[in-house]
C-alpha cells in the first residue's frame, strides 16, 4: 500500500516548500505549501505551518484520491501531486479517462480503485503524464494568461519540479 507520508515529501517540495508566493495573473492568488487563498479563503496563508498544510493535503487530496487503498506508491504519488496541482476531481477523471473507466465521475470508487491496481506502473505513468500535458494545453488555450505557467506545469508532468 502507498505511504502518505513519502508523497507528501515530494509534493511538498514540487508546490515550493514553506516559500510564501503572490504571483500576478496566478489564479490561486497568494500561496504558502501549494496551499492557496482562492481554494482556501478562511486559512492564513502567510503564517500556515508546513503541519497544517500536511493535514489538509492528507484529508482534502490523499483521503479523496484513496491514497492509502493503492497498492503502487508511484502511481498514488503521481494522482496525489496531479490532484494537488489540478484538483481532486479532475485528477481522478483524467485516471478514469486514461484507464477507460466509466463512468468518468471524478471519484476513485471499489471500481476504479480495482483497475487502478491492476495498473502496470511505467504504462500508466506514461498514458496520465499524456493526459495531464493534454490538459495543461487546453487550458493555455482557452486562457492565454496562463500560458506562462505551461512550461512548469509540463516539467512537473513530467517528474521535474514546478
Amino acid at each position: 500500500m502507498a505511504n502518505y507520508n513519502d508523497a507528501i515529501v515530494i509534493t511538498l517540495a514540487r508546490e515550493g516548500g514553506s516559500r510564501f508566493t503572490d504571483v500576478t495573473n496566478d489564479k490561486g492568488g497568494a500561496t504558502k505549501y501549494g496551499i492557496s487563498q482562492t481554494a482556501y479563503p478562511t486559512v492564513d496563508i502567510r503564517n500556515l505551518t508546513e503541519q497544517q498544510a500536511r493535514d489538509i493535503y492528507k484529508r482534502d487530496y490523499w483521503d479523496r484520491i484513496r491514497g492509502d487503498d493503492i497498492h503502487s506508491q508511484l502511481i498514488a504519488e503521481n494522482i496525489f501531486d496531479t490532484a494537488v496541482n489540478m484538483g481532486t476531481r479532475t485528477a481522478c477523471r483524467l485516471v478514469q479517462i486514461t484507464l477507460n473507466i466509466e463512468p468518468i465521475d471524478g471519484v476513485i470508487g471499489s471500481e476504479s480503485l480495482a483497475v487502478i491496481n491492476q495498473q502496470d506502473e511505467k504504462t500508466f505513468i506514461a498514458h496520465f503524464t499524456l493526459a495531464k500535458i493534454a490538459r495543461y494545453a487546453k487550458i493555455c488555450m482557452k486562457d492565454k494568461t496562463q500560458s506562462k505557467f505551461l512550461l512548469g506545469w509540463v516539467n512537473r508532468a513530467l517528474g521535474g519540479a514546478a
